[in-house]
């Protein structure tokens, strides 16, 4: 029961590593800088998913242990989760019962919320990618942690008024932007900068908006907050009890942070955590639980696209915005990069609409739901899948699975990580090609091979790096690596 002087804070971390494995292979080839382990992906689960899963703090002689997802506020991306499942068992599992926990003492309201499913930029999308996104990451929300998500954290915070229509329509109940998304207007009184909820309404669609503090989650992510849990736990409290009674106050930031970016991040966090929950006069809650206790305190409208990360709206993963880390390079391959993955994109579809009502009953329904098939090893799970949809018979099955598996590619080929750097040379660069290959060769099955289309297109697309030279370069020596056999 919320007591009537009590201020809250929600703390969250958004959790994602792009999908490093061959899309041929399932393996991660080994990957430098990151010694004694094999890959980024390693490297990051033990210093951060791991570590915040016992994080150890002290207490003079005393070793305290605590599994931080029991307090944060959370989202993981799918892919990420995927890999997890088989290569980081421990955390995965406590990252799953922190959730489980978080529910037991929050009145049923779990940590965990949703993440669309490959990361890619929302607003980008069609309407039917953006619904296939949202489904996908759903789904796989639901077989992870057994129940429905309350809300989907957007890659790169990345909105627009479709984007909200669409969580809204899906059920979500609330998203978690930046101060400088939209305007946030009281309803009442003066705005101290406390979380929300902010209502979004367009018609019959409405959803609940909670925005996180600027200044304390720049400390987080690029300053020195978390070089002293206890010091930050007092810049925390003071910030919070400067809000009305009632309010909440959040942060946001990348899960990284905590442990891999900041290297002591996780137990300093812990340490935070624990002081600030031994305070009376403030509670530590997640969105849904604080939700379902408060009323919007203003509303919430958008123009445009907006996203945490770039200043120009969304042009940072379509276009030469401006935002890049070296002054001294230039993005105009954002661009052509782009319309090159889209046509992918677009073959596939045209495939994909024209072979799949041949072998299911409704095939976007299908394709929606087709994640758990991806997922979910049960062959239980299979057969209901085909029968409900009307796939029956091995050759069909076949046949639509590979279908699906096109579309997961070309998805993939989308991520934001892609666009987001200074070059495509580089290792997210490298992701979004292989990708693309994997759904053109799998879409040769079906038709006449786009590749050389590809190619062309790539060739005209110049890297920062001289030892890069062209996207058709690059493109093709990871197809001949692939094709040797090498992860």
């Amino acid at each position: 029961m919320a007591h009537r002087e009590t201020r809250y804070l929600i703390v969250h971390g958004h959790f994602y590593q792009p999908p490093r494995q061959s899309p041929w292979t399932g393996l991660i080839s080994p990957e430098h800088g990151v010694a004694p382990f094999r890959n980024w992906n390693e490297r990051i689960l033990s210093e951060c998913y791991l570590a915040n899963s016992h994080a150890h703090t002290m207490d003079g002689p005393v070793v305290h242990i605590r599994n931080n997802y029991e307090s944060l506020s959370f989202d993981f991306g799918p892919t990420l989760l995927s890999w997890m499942e088989l290569h980081g068992k421990s955390a995965y599992r406590n990252i799953i019962r922190g959730d489980s926990l978080s529910r037991r003492a929050r009145q049923g309201h779990g940590n965990a919320i949703a993440q669309s499913y490959n990361h890619s930029i929302l607003p980008l999308l069609s309407r039917r990618d953006r619904e296939v996104q949202i489904r996908w990451g759903i789904e796989d929300f639901k077989f992870r942690f057994g129940r429905d998500p309350d809300a989907m954290w957007l890659p790169e915070c990345a909105v627009d008024e479709e984007t909200l229509e669409s969580l809204a329509a899906a059920g979500m109940k609330y998203v978690i932007l930046a101060p400088w998304q939209g305007e946030f207007k009281m309803s009442a009184g003066e705005d101290r900068g406390a979380a929300g909820p902010f209502l979004w309404r367009n018609g019959e669609s409405q959803i609940s908006v909670l925005r996180f503090d600027r200044d304390l989650a720049g400390n987080l992510a690029f300053g020195n907050a978390l070089a002293d849990g206890a010091w930050l736990a007092d810049q925390i409290a003071g910030r919070v009890l400067s809000l009305n009674p009632g309010d909440a106050l959040m942060i946001a930031t990348d899960g990284e942070t905590f442990g891999h970016h900041k290297r002591d991040g996780a137990a300093e966090l812990a340490r935070a955590l624990e002081t600030l929950e031994r305070r009376d006069n403030l509670q530590i809650v997640n969105p849904a639980q604080y939700l379902a206790f408060r009323q919007p305190i203003g509303n919430f409208s958008i123009n445009g696209a907006t996203s945490w990360s770039c200043l120009h709206g969304v042009e940072r993963w379509r276009a030469n915005c401006g935002c890049r880390a070296d002054q001294n390079t230039h993005q105009e391959w954002r661009s052509p990069l782009r319309e090159t993955i889209a046509f992918v994109k677009t073959h596939v579809d045209l495939l994909y609409d024209r072979e799949a009502p041949q072998l299911c009953s409704d095939p976007i329904a299908a394709l929606n739901e087709s994640i758990r098939l991806a997922i979910d090893a049960n062959p239980a799970t299979a057969e209901e899948f085909h029968f409900r949809h009307k796939s029956l018979g091995s050759v069909k099955q076949s046949r639509l699975s590979r279908l699906f598996e096109m579309e997961r590619a070309a998805h993939a080929a989308l991520t934001s990580c892609a666009w987001f750097f200074d070059d495509f040379g580089g290792l997210e660069g490298r992701i979004a090609l292989r990708w693309a290959a994997r759904a053109i060769e799998i879409a040769a099955e079906f038709a006449p091979s786009a590749e050389s289309q590809v190619v062309a297109r790539l060739r005209e697309i110049h890297s920062n790096r001289r030892e890069i030279g062209d996207a058709a370069t690059l493109y093709v020596s990871l197809r001949i690596r692939e094709a040797r056999g090498s992860v």
